[in-house]
């Protein structure tokens, strides 16, 4: 194939030229070879453009191709990245599951524990309970009385004290408060009605010394000894027994 390019265009038109001998014919001839010269040259700059044009594309291409090949790469990271994410969620959802699991024992074992604090206060109780009772009947069981402990079915009296027709009933408590007052009242009254017992006098004791304001004023008002000393205690009653047996 010929390659067509300004110097064979202007050799060639030359020669033609020369072999026309008609002024007005090489003059057009002329013009046609300027214009024929113009047309290559614009076709040779188009030939380069559209080689540049390609070498653009070439570049664009690749510059594509890296760019999908890293944005493949990102999203097998992404993948990668999101595993690892489901797997911390689940481990998550793991460590959640054994929280709930030791805060349901340690509530549990909350509530053991405040049963055996309450277990162990109320035996605590119990046995000073207990104990005044032993300190009543050694000191009254020497001066002729009789002290009387546990009755399952009479509520609020813990102990009767007794001796030639005189009978105390005895509410023994950590810290009395009004309510020990009402209380001793009705277990005197039940004592009364299941035992055929009614006591001459009703006794409040604190075995801590432990009496609330007010305590006191009803006491006096509804003749009710309220004591927290056993030897004074067991001279009231002493006393009070000495007094019924003179008139």
């Amino acid at each position: 194939m010929v390659s067509i390019n300004e110097t064979n265009i202007d050799n060639l038109i030359n020669k033609i030229v020369e072999k026309v001998t008609n002024k007005v014919l090489r003059e057009i001839l002329k013009d046609m070879a300027d214009a024929l010269n113009k047309l290559t040259i614009s076709i040779s700059e188009l030939t380069k453009a559209q080689e540049k044009t390609e070498e653009k594309l070439s570049e664009l291409a690749e510059a594509q191709r890296r760019t999908e090949e890293r944005l493949n790469q990102l999203a097998a990271r992404v993948d990668q990245l999101a595993e690892a994410q489901r797997r911390t969620e689940e481990r998550l959802n793991q460590l959640a599951a054994r929280v709930d699991q030791l805060a349901e024992a340690q509530r549990r074992t909350e509530l053991t524990l405040n049963s055996l604090i309450g277990e162990v206060a109320r035996m605590r109780g119990e046995l000073i309970e207990t104990k005044v009772v032993m300190d009543l009947n050694t000191f009254l069981s020497k001066r002729g009385f009789d002290v009387f402990h546990h009755f399952p079915n009479i509520p609020y009296v813990d102990v009767v004290v007794e001796t030639d027709g005189f009978i105390a009933a005895i509410e023994i408590c950590k810290r009395c408060d009004l309510r020990d007052i009402d209380q001793v009242i009705r277990g005197a009254k039940i004592l009364e009605e299941k035992e055929g017992i009614k006591p001459d006098v009703l006794v409040v004791f604190s075995y801590t010394g432990e009496i609330e304001k007010g305590v006191m004023d009803l006491a006096n008002r509804e003749g009710i000894i309220v004591e927290w000393n056993t030897r004074r205690l067991v001279r009231k009653l002493l006393e009070l027994s000495k007094m019924k047996q003179n008139n």
